[in-house]
């Protein structure tokens, strides 16, 4: 279900952000699914995520195939967990590269990504455990049931 507005709920980016590691999903053309741990993420504006590259060799490759993933978030000590989904591109230069770049050198000096997988969020699912698990969340956060 694609969120009703222009933004994510903060709540939820700031959960993503919170997060060590997330899961980052993809699918081959033949339909061979694809998941890795991503440690380096950060909110470009309110609907896109940037997931900089480190040692991604079969998410490249889906992406630029596929141009589609999803991102997994969850805090096992509470048991929220969300699910972003939307169309994704991998690039190596321009606004979002450098964007990811500044950031990594910001937190990591003289590191840099080898390219930034740019997941433009268009739904955001619950994963929480309970009655609304898998449900939609709406752009102010709330699951719609």
């Amino acid at each position: 279900m694609p969120i009703d507005t222009d933004a994510i709920a903060s709540s939820i980016r700031d959960f993503v952000d919170q997060q060590a590691i997330v899961a980052l999903a993809t699918t081959a053309t033949d339909g061979t699914p694809n998941v890795a741990p991503m440690f380096w993420k950060v909110w470009h504006d309110v609907t896109t995520l940037l997931v900089l590259d480190n040692f991604m060799r079969a998410t490249k490759a889906n992406i630029l195939a596929t141009s589609t993933a999803s991102l997994a978030a969850w805090d096992s000590a509470t048991g929220v967990a969300y699910q972003l989904k939307g169309p994704a591109e991998y690039v190596t230069d321009g606004p979002y590269y450098a964007a990811g770049t500044a950031y990594m050198a910001a937190k990591k000096p003289g590191q840099q990504p080898k390219g930034v997988v740019v997941l433009h969020v268009t739904a955001v699912f619950t994963q929480h455990p309970g009655e609304q698990a898998g449900c939609p969340v709406d752009a102010r956060g709330e699951v719609c049931l």
